[in-house]
């Protein structure tokens, strides 16, 4: 995500609904979540830019970073997660940081701050070893 002030509610209310969503269908199935944000000091949007390139200049968005992607880390951060059964959240969530222009460079991992760091609750590794847990004890007799 890019539209940093303005979406940060939104993109919260969408994952929350999402776990609801999924858990109200059945309290077994597992809910994960993987949110990626930006932290490109400019960006060339689509949704600026419905015309060729080709043949006109791109609008380029301006953020003010990491200060805007750390604002949506924050929003983030407060997604609730599960510890069992019965509980409302997410069973397992990350978040990750990356660079991406979208002007054909590079995309880049980030791994410093605002991006949680390895040990945290969000952090992309702690997300897969929940999942591993979670389909263990699940599925595990299978």
């Amino acid at each position: 995500m890019t539209a940093f002030s303005k979406a940060r509610p939104r993109l919260y209310d969408e994952l929350n609904s999402s776990h609801l969503t999924i858990h109200g269908n059945s309290e077994h199935i597992v809910a994960a979540g993987l949110a990626m944000v930006n932290v490109a000091e400019d960006f060339i949007s689509p949704g600026r830019n419905d015309f060729s390139l080709a043949e006109h200049e791109p609008v380029v968005s301006h953020h003010t970073q990491p200060r805007d992607a750390a604002s949506v880390v924050e929003k983030l951060n407060e997604m609730p997660r599960r510890s069992r059964e019965g509980e409302e959240g997410f069973d397992a969530f990350a978040i990750t940081i990356v660079e991406c222009r979208n002007n054909g460079s590079p995309v880049r991992l980030v791994e410093t701050p605002p991006a949680p760091q390895l040990g945290e609750i969000y952090h992309y590794e702690a997300m897969v070893h929940r999942l591993a847990q979670l389909y263990e004890q699940k599925f595990g007799n299978i």
